[in-house]
């Protein structure tokens, strides 16, 4: 094989795998947001019941326990490859899910204070909600 052709050839197999690598970046940084998104909704759903009477201040706080447990696990997961950290897309996931995480123990402590005023305020701050589909 002639050089010209190995150099065409090492330059179309380089394109080719930055665009796999590309498309595989997209898919994982979709795949956080979607579960940022539920956790954001969950958190939404979990404060709305509380508000509503449906739910104790005991469930509630477990319930918002729960979810922060699974924001963090998955603020890791993010975290783990390097390039999604550089990629500004996945820079502002990991920090809007550092303000949800920030929010919901803000709202586990307006739980403990039976602090419903709070709490409604803080329920329209969620950094990462679903988007209307």
């Amino acid at each position: 094989m002639s050089q010209p052709r190995r150099v065409r050839w090492i330059v179309i197999a380089a394109v080719a795998l930055g665009s796999a690598s590309c498309s595989r970046q997209d898919q994982r940084l979709q795949q956080h947001r979607e579960k940022f998104e539920s956790l954001g909704a969950s958190t939404a759903a979990i404060g709305e019941a509380w508000l509503a009477g449906s739910t104790s201040g005991t469930y509630t706080t477990t319930a918002l326990q729960q979810t922060l447990l699974l924001v963090e696990q998955e603020r890791c997961a993010l975290a783990s490859t390097p390039d999604a950290l550089l990629d500004s897309r996945g820079a502002e996931l990991s920090q809007a899910a550092e303000r949800l995480s920030r929010l919901i123990a803000a709202m586990m402590h307006d739980v403990g204070a039976a602090d419903a005023a709070s709490l409604r305020q803080h329920l329209t701050k969620i950094p990462i909600a679903p988007e209307s589909r």
